[in-house]
């Protein structure tokens, strides 16, 4: 009988300390989301936090989209997350196509975020905005 309340004892306390273990992780994964998603709402950008868990799947650095999407949406320029994510898998400096977009923007360039990208990737991002700007290239130089 007291062999049996001992191993009843020990598989409660096993018990709780999965159930521990398991809130710890789920605070710790929640946490990791939280905090983007909230930097994203408190500037206006709609970002899911079920958007924000798959790039943590997929290994996307969360931080540095948030930020360029922030950055875009101040500026006036709304791009979804999945494209600027899309051209962080890709391989994009996130940092410069926004720039470019929003400079695009401000100079009426009509140019689409996936031009932009597929310019950053050939590493023709400059020329692609001066020739949309109607200069040539040896006028960028200038």
């Amino acid at each position: 009988m007291l062999l049996a309340q001992n191993v009843a004892m020990g598989m409660a306390i096993a018990l709780i300390l999965l159930v521990l273990l398991l809130a710890v992780a789920m605070l710790v994964l929640v946490s990791r989301m939280f905090a983007p998603w909230m930097q994203a709402y408190m500037s206006g950008t709609p970002v899911m936090l079920l958007e924000i868990l798959g790039m943590q799947f997929r290994k996307t650095d969360v931080r540095a989209v948030i930020r360029a999407l922030i950055m875009a949406k101040q500026a006036g320029v709304v791009i979804p997350c999945r494209e600027m994510e899309q051209a962080y898998l890709q391989g994009c400096d996130l940092n410069k196509l926004t720039l470019a977009i929003i400079r695009a923007k401000q100079q009426d360039v009509q140019i689409t975020f996936q031009e932009l990208v597929e310019a950053d990737l050939d590493g023709r991002l400059a020329e692609k905005l001066n020739v949309a700007e109607g200069r040539g290239p040896t006028d960028a130089a200038q």
